[in-house]
């Protein structure tokens, strides 16, 4: 691999860590994200920089492990039926966003 792809990668993940800590709404963070994959996942661009856009940007700020501390209170105080409504939910809809992003895309190339 090459050490500029590399870099880029590694700057692109901290951009989107840093970015999504900034904002410190998981919910919001998230919704963005999956659009932006859908987004991206269509658009035709080079291999390269999809690989730093979809594995770099959109797998650090779609990160998930905001809602991890919130699943595991529901855990702790026993409300499975809680703990398994809300992450379908949390998993439908971010699917339904992400594909909204890529018929969105598609509309624009």
């Amino acid at each position: 691999m090459n050490k500029k792809y590399l870099l880029n990668l590694l700057l692109t993940a901290y951009f989107a860590t840093f970015l999504r800590f900034y904002f410190d709404n998981n919910f919001f963070i998230s919704i963005i994200g999956s659009f932006l994959y859908g987004f991206f996942v269509s658009r035709s661009i080079s291999k390269s920089k999809r690989e730093i856009l979809l594995s770099g940007f959109c797998s650090c700020f779609t990160s998930f492990s905001g809602f991890v501390d919130f699943l595991y209170q529901f855990i702790i105080q026993g409300y499975y039926l809680k703990l398994f409504l809300y992450l379908n939910v949390i998993v439908i809809l971010n699917l339904i966003i992400m594909y909204i992003g890529f018929q969105l895309s598609r509309k624009f190339i």
